[in-house]
């Protein structure tokens, strides 16, 4: 429905109300005022989908899907954020052929796909119900209170090559798909089906590829929280697509796709995790996580997330503090952390990530523990861990007692030094990847070092290295892994 005719009508509509409560025989009348006002609005809502000043919408999915026959939805929590609002009149932009506005079918297409999830029995929050501007920072605080399990940002693209009909959908995720894999592996399956209502491809991308230096703001800072996408189901500023986004039976189809891309992940579980250890873990003190113990048992709890269906144990990606690290399976869901024969005192942090058997990607978990310092570790760590490093035989073992010298004086003098120290052992190893991260550790965030000059030319450009730490999982004490581990 165009928008001069929405002016027109609704000023009618609301006069027929008004003369009708007017006249002698009122009842009569406002009776066949509401029976004429809900013909026309039942026709209008099936031609096109509206919003008013007195928000009248059709906001309730009467597709053909059978929403109670997706019972695995039921107690979900989704947060849903259509994108923008409030401000589509002045953003020019966003104002696409006839009128049209991103914001008003991020909207349309997020109403009808709360409306659809609701049905089938999850729980779902929305960012906004109305054409009012939320700022971004109050969406993720809304996001973090309500904890969900899925977040999703519906938006449509706009191209300042308007006259080349420029039209595809895309899906971006933040980051990157190693260290993000469960939102990744959800934005595939919405991209898969998108395509179903498209005729043109598209991809998933980063949100690093539109943003370089930070991603996204809805998706970083909730890349932590859980799992997030930015759909991007095609272009408003194409005029063919336009009119498929103001018309009612297409949002509904978008919709739909949401929801089937929804309804496969979750089908496929979501995986979670807790790491438990057999020496007593204190949190009573200014360090979290504290064990005394340095040679405990360290075992992942994992849980695939769907009944019935297990964790690939071979799935395994698992590292602690920078260093691959074996994971053995002791059972179906407990798995044992093969680190060596001791931890060293410092920071440790382990991170792992999985697979269950319907190959659902885990998020990247972080585990993070403390062991107490006792006097004179830092020395003895340094000294032994520099010796160690040195051969190729023990490189190993000198970079955990390096690194956890590290963890126990980033802003020490002697920092860049450990860092030099770190990045030659890798290479020793073959790790060339370590190796670089560590060196431009050293060269970007200690500009004052003298080790600074021997890697002069080798880091050139406005870049820097960041380390993802990963979704946060409860370290627990249980007395009775040593039985499990025997």
């Amino acid at each position: 429905m165009d928008h001069g005719l929405r002016s027109v009508l609704i000023p009618v509509l609301c006069a027929c109300c008004f003369v009708a409560g007017c006249g002698d025989d009122a009842g009569k009348a406002r009776s066949a005022a509401r029976d004429f006002m809900h013909g026309i609005v039942s026709r209008i809502v099936q031609a096109g989908p509206f919003t008013l000043g007195c928000d009248i919408m059709s906001k309730k999915y009467d597709g053909d899907l059978r929403l109670r026959e997706y019972p695995w939805l039921a107690g979900k929590r989704i947060f849903i954020d259509p994108g923008h609002g409030g401000l589509g009149r002045k953003d020019l932009f966003r104002i696409g052929p006839g009128g049209i506005t991103e914001e008003e079918v991020n909207l349309r297409v997020a109403l009808i796909l709360a409306s659809m999830l609701r049905d089938a029995g999850a729980e779902i929050k929305l960012a906004r119900a109305r054409d009012v501007d939320v700022p971004l920072k109050k969406r993720v605080d809304m996001a973090e209170e309500f904890n969900p399990d899925l977040l999703i940002s519906v938006h449509h693209n706009g191209s300042v090559r308007r006259s080349d009909g420029i039209n595809y959908p895309c899906v971006l995720a933040w980051g990157v798909d190693e260290v993000n894999p469960a939102s990744f592996d959800f934005a595939r399956m919405l991209l898969d089906r998108i395509h179903g209502i498209m005729d043109a491809k598209g991809t998933v991308l980063s949100d690093f590829a539109v943003f370089p230096e930070t991603g996204t703001h809805i998706l970083r800072e909730t890349r932590y929280l859980c799992p997030g996408v930015i759909g991007e189901a095609g272009f408003f500023s194409d005029e063919a697509h336009a009119r498929h986004l103001g018309e009612r039976l297409y949002n509904r189809e978008e919709a739909e796709a949401y929801f089937l891309a929804v309804a496969e992940y979750f089908k496929r579980g979501l995986p979670s995790a807790t790491v438990k250890i057999s020496a007593v873990v204190d949190n009573s003190g200014y360090q979290q996580n504290l064990i005394v113990d340095r040679s405990p048992g360290l075992y992942i709890f994992a849980d695939s997330g769907a009944s019935g269906v297990d964790v690939d144990a071979k799935s395994f990606r698992a590292t602690l503090d920078g260093l691959p690290v074996k994971i053995v399976p002791v059972t179906k869901e407990i798995f044992r952390v093969e680190y060596g024969k001791r931890l060293y005192p410092g920071s440790h942090a382990l991170r792992f990530s999985f697979t269950n058997a319907r190959a659902q990607r885990s998020p990247v978990f972080l585990a993070s523990f403390n062991v107490l310092v006792e006097k004179g570790d830092y020395a003895r760590l340094v000294g032994e861990g520099t010796r160690l490093a040195a051969s190729l035989r023990t490189a190993r073992e000198g970079l955990f007692m390096l690194r956890a010298a590290l963890s126990m004086g980033t802003t020490d003098p002697a920092a860049d030094a450990l860092l030099w120290k770190l990045a030659r052992a890798y290479e020793l190893l073959g790790d060339r990847s370590q190796a670089w991260y560590h060196y431009a550790r050293l060269y970007y965030f200690y500009p004052d070092s003298p080790y600074r000059k021997k890697l002069s030319g080798r880091f050139l450009g406005h870049r820097y290295p960041v380390e993802f730490l990963g979704t946060k999982v409860k370290v627990e004490f249980d007395p009775g892994l040593e039985a499990v581990g025997k």
